[in-house]
């Protein structure tokens, strides 16, 4: 069955106050639909209601919300089976071609390496839900933590002593895992930039950071890639939003709508790395929530969206 959960707000407006959200936990036909195509193979995902289908070439899921690698259906943006809120990728693994897959899990530490919006989630009780165990994640995060920065093997982001507002110094870690706290062997990495406005130009940064992780964290076996909180069916909230060179040093630019080309630049990365990268969850809020700056959810949409990510890694240990 489907997995309801009210996760409400989503970024800047002044719309009217969010309701409750079905979100699409199975990838498959439901009431609405999506299709698309990677570099691989496509796949078609449900929105609403859906109950059941599968990922390209992979095995039909359930009320789990996920399937099991096959010899296709990679896990991106369109290409096998994307999701809404509460719910896992279909067809998370594989590609039409080979087959490669990361592996799925367990994993001893999981790292989520993200920005000052993963921190007001997180500490929403995200370790503290159902099924996660505490000692088994730690968050890095950056105020600014951009797809440029990131992408940036230098970036004293990278570092995990210093000050987090602060652009010249490092990232601290955060509730350490107990074991292998600096050996993760799973990466879930927020993707999110404002600045750059071309597939292009993300592919270039996206890849450069694929590159430091498996430099920086030799011992990861996964590392998922996924966008911010989005808002059913990606509309933009922020009337003042506009994406370009500068908008990432201002909020008021910024919204939580993920362009296409930003999906599918992720596509494409993950494709072309099959043997480590998957797709992140994809979440998404019914609204956006009033008196909210850019893609900051505020208060309660943060602290749903900590319970919608736990729901979903409660399956994927």
């Amino acid at each position: 069955m489907a997995l309801v959960l009210g996760v409400a707000g989503g970024c800047s407006s002044s719309d009217p106050a969010p309701g409750a959200a079905v979100p699409s936990s199975q990838a498959g036909t439901g009431n609405t639909s999506v299709s698309g195509s990677g570099s691989t193979g496509t796949g078609t995902a449900g929105s609403a209601n859906a109950t059941s289908g599968t990922g390209t070439g992979g095995t039909p899921s359930t009320a789990g919300a996920t399937t099991t690698p096959g010899a296709g259906g990679q896990a991106t943006a369109g290409a096998g089976g994307a999701l809404t809120s509460g719910g896992t990728a279909g067809g998370v693994g594989g590609t039409a071609s080979t087959g490669v897959s990361p592996p799925s899990g367990p994993f001893t530490c999981t790292q989520y390496i993200g920005a000052y919006l993963s921190m007001e989630w997180w500490n929403q009780g995200f370790q503290q839900q159902p099924g996660i165990e505490d000692g088994k994640w730690q968050l890095k995060w950056h105020h600014h933590g951009t797809i440029g920065n990131w992408g940036d093997a230098n970036s004293p982001f990278w570092n995990d002593q210093g000050d987090p507002q602060d652009d010249s110094k490092g990232a601290p870690i955060q509730s350490a895992c107990t074991t292998n706290s600096t050996a993760p062997d799973r990466i879930v990495m927020l993707i999110i930039e404002w600045d750059l406005i071309t597939k292009e130009a993300w592919v270039e940064q996206i890849e450069r950071i694929v590159t430091n992780l498996k430099a920086k964290y030799p011992s990861a076996k996964r590392i998922e890639l996924m966008t911010t909180v989005r808002v059913v069916g990606n509309k933009m909230c922020n009337p003042d939003a506009n994406y370009g060179p500068g908008a990432n040093a201002s909020a008021g630019r910024e919204d939580c709508y993920i362009p296409p080309y930003a999906d599918a630049a992720i596509a494409q990365v993950i494709a072309a790395h099959p043997e480590i990268l998957a797709a992140g969850p994809q979440i998404e809020a019914p609204m956006c929530g009033p008196s909210v700056n850019g893609p900051h959810l505020g208060g309660e949409n943060d602290k749903l969206t900590a319970q919608a990510m736990a729901a979903i890694y409660a399956k994927r240990p």
